[in-house]
């Protein structure tokens, strides 16, 4: 019964080792220093540690001796166009290599329709980010796993708590939310703890959400509405303002973060809440999850 963990430091990982030790299952992460805080927590979990890369093949198969699946995430190919690609390359080729029954891996909501988005056929928005993620699915699929589950989730709420937040929106600190996201765009929201509890619930019913890939958000909310909550739950003042990408990108926001603000307004994620509950799942909502994470989230008083 023992699962591989990847990405285990980050949110969704570490979402995935909680609810899998909460669920009393053993649990083993993919860590480049046992040393570090985040590790030693996931250790405190009960988690074994197990030290290895995504480079490193003799590793990854020491780290899936006796695993019977596998919870993959890799990160975004923003610095190497095909990091994603080799990484899960690399990490199928190790589950395959230990005989591993269900592999499942977190992809992003939208993959499966991007080449029909408004835009794409004239060369906008990330097209190797896209590609990438449909040709990991792609791997994935083919690689002749017993079972495969791939689960697609939106923009993770996380992004408006530390550490994310620090540079997703700088200006959060003092209260404010400046993207270039139209007020009434509203956007696909899905918390870590849910990407856990569907990993959780899969592994006891493989079947659980009908061999298809699962489009996952807990809530679907404007800018506004947004800064309405955080504002509630910190008690603090904050407020949504839509600015242009040339002035964002002054002020020293990622160009490719700017982007993909201006994609929400002509494309977003298409997950939605309904879709988790069709199978099952209680999504978890956008203030729910604020209230429990209300410590971590910027707003200076």
């Amino acid at each position: 019964m023992m699962m591989v963990v990847t990405g285990a430091t980050g949110s969704q990982g570490g979402a995935v080792v909680r609810a899998l030790r909460g669920a009393g299952l053993p649990v083993r992460v993919l860590v480049r220093d046992p040393a570090s805080d985040a590790a030693r927590e996931l250790a405190a979990l009960g988690a074994d540690l197990a030290l290895g890369s995504f480079g490193d093949a003799a590793s990854l198969d020491s780290a899936m001796a006796g695993a019977a699946s596998v919870f993959s995430v890799q990160p975004a190919p923003f610095a190497d166009p095909d990091s994603e690609r080799d990484q899960a390359r690399a990490l199928i080729g190790a589950a395959r290599r230990a005989g591993v029954d269900h592999f499942i891996h977190s992809s992003v909501s939208n993959t499966g329709d991007f080449r029909t988005m408004p835009g794409w056929a004239e060369g906008r928005w990330a097209r190797n980010y896209w590609e990438s993620k449909a040709d990991v699915e792609a791997m994935v699929r083919d690689a002749g796993f017993p079972v495969h589950s791939i689960l697609r989730p939106a923009f993770m709420m996380e992004n408006f708590a530390l550490p994310k937040a620090a540079w997703m929106f700088p200006d959060l600190a003092q209260g404010r939310i400046m993207t270039a996201i139209a007020p009434e765009t509203r956007i696909a929201l899905i918390a870590a703890g849910d990407i856990g509890a569907a990993v959780v619930a899969v592994l006891a019913e493989p079947n659980a959400f009908g061999g298809q890939p699962l489009e996952m958000a807990g809530d679907w909310l404007s800018p506004p509405e947004i800064a309405v909550i955080l504002a509630r739950v910190t008690g603090r003042g904050v407020v949504a303002s839509t600015l242009d990408a040339a002035t964002l990108i002054e002020r020293g926001q990622n160009p490719g973060w700017v982007e993909t603000q201006i994609w929400m307004n002509s494309v977003g994620y298409p997950a939605r809440p309904a879709m988790m509950g069709a199978v099952g799942l209680v999504p978890t909502c956008f203030a729910a999850w604020a209230q429990s994470a209300a410590a971590t989230i910027p707003v200076a008083g």
